[in-house]
């Protein structure tokens, strides 16, 4: 099964360039944006900077996320999905020249650095994924999505790690060129016939009602809440008392490679037996590993297992949260809208995590974690009712091919 998920996948790549020009952009815009973002945040750190210019700092980039991806969305109807994608690449090379004056420690710089930063991965962002997403048959897109997640958290973890070992200057560097290169792939592997496909298009109160669509939400919302409010709890007790706050950097970047792994693991898996218990496993396990932080968060060894646990837990989330269950749902109608709402629950939380940390002492660690790892198993319940994605028909194929190809490797073990 696996083999002929590999010569699907390097058919579709190497003779249809709408996938070659998805994969690449999404394969270059992840590796490029999550690292440079975690090293702005290690920058703004290593900078005494008071809180409350903080906090303007932080929702300046996130208003810029959200405000910039609803003009894209807008756009996206207007202009051709590969255009606006090479546009949303241009501005992620500008975004990465902002950020050398941010040294500096000048607040003027490090705005202008965090709503540039912003804008480059909102613009494109939704369309990048739902450019992705049709470009992939239903029943692969679980192996496709998978492989490419582990391609580019491995190239998240390359990159970060590089630039741990690099100085400022060169590290910014290695963004601009990075990003860059994507620029220069995309324009190489432009589609010869490309065409923008005429589908239907929905409101996003349309979505908002879909019963489908919000069970699925609910529980992504959920999830990303807890995990974001955890964050100060997880680095005062662990992180500063155990390892020290230079290598937070490198635990993030860290739980990039374990995420790699999972996101291909699970979606391979995806494909086989359905989207929605691969998604359950992964809440039972990030559940687990709260669990046992809150029974013992001073050992060094439960930190390990926490960010093993969490690393493929968030491997497989992001797999489907971002790439897969959206596009699932959209089903043969404009995407861009799903993906979006989508993830949103994701850029919301992140920003709830700095307002919550001024008051990360007030609550006992074992407390804290305990009732992420309750909320967390609570999470799955609207699970429980929402449909699975893949269509039954689906798994009954390939439960018929798995039937057989066991059948011939019988007959042919007797003959």
């Amino acid at each position: 099964m696996l083999n002929m998920k590999a010569k699907y996948f390097a058919n579709k790549l190497f003779r249809k360039g709408e996938v070659t020009t998805a994969f690449m952009a999404l394969f270059n815009s992840f590796s490029w944006y999550f690292p440079l973002y975690i090293f702005f945040v290690n920058v703004l750190d290593s900078i005494q900077i008071e809180y409350t210019i903080l906090l303007f700092i932080y929702s300046s980039h996130y208003a810029a996320i959200v405000v910039s991806a609803f003009i894209g969305n807008f756009l996206s109807r207007k202009l051709k999905r590969y255009d606006l994608i090479l546009l949303w690449i241009f501005i992620g090379v500008l975004a990465s020249l902002s950020m050398l004056p941010t040294k500096s420690g000048e607040v003027d710089w490090i705005y202008l650095a965090s709503i540039s930063l912003g804008i480059s991965l909102g613009f494109g962002f939704p369309s990048c994924l739902a450019y992705f997403a049709d470009s992939i048959d239903l029943d692969h897109r679980g192996f496709i999505g998978g492989f490419t997640f582990f391609l580019t958290f491995i190239g998240m973890f390359a990159i970060g790690f590089l630039t741990t070992m690099l100085n400022y200057l060169i590290s910014i560097l290695v963004f601009i060129i990075w990003r860059s290169v994507g620029l220069v792939i995309l324009l190489l592997v432009k589609p010869k016939h490309y065409q923008q496909v005429e589908i239907a298009d929905v409101s996003y109160w349309m979505i908002l009602h879909e019963r489908s669509f919000i069970l699925y939400l609910i529980p992504w919302l959920m999830f990303s809440l807890i995990n974001f409010l955890e964050i100060p709890f997880f680095d005062i007790p662990l992180q500063q008392n155990f390892l020290g706050t230079d290598v937070r950097y490198l635990i993030s970047i860290g739980e990039f490679g374990i995420g790699g792994v999972s996101a291909f693991v699970g979606g391979l898996l995806s494909d086989v037996i359905g989207r929605k218990r691969i998604i359950v496993s992964a809440y039972l396990m990030v559940g687990i590993g709260y669990a046992v932080l809150s029974f013992s968060f001073s050992s060094l060894i439960i930190l390990y297992l926490y960010v093993l646990l969490d690393g493929i837990a968030w491997g497989i989330f992001a797999l489907m949260f971002y790439l897969i269950i959206w596009g699932d749902l959209a089903g043969t109608r404009s995407k861009e809208k799903y993906y979006l709402i989508g993830t949103l629950p994701f850029l919301i939380s992140s920003f709830v995590s700095f307002f919550v940390a001024p008051y990360a002492g007030i609550i006992h660690p074992s407390m804290a974690f305990s009732l992420a790892s309750f909320f967390l198993f609570l999470a799955v319940i609207p699970l429980m009712y929402a449909p699975e994605t893949l269509p039954e028909k689906k798994l009954r194929e390939r439960e018929l091919r798995s039937y057989i190809e066991k059948a011939k490797k019988v007959k042919e073990k007797f003959t």
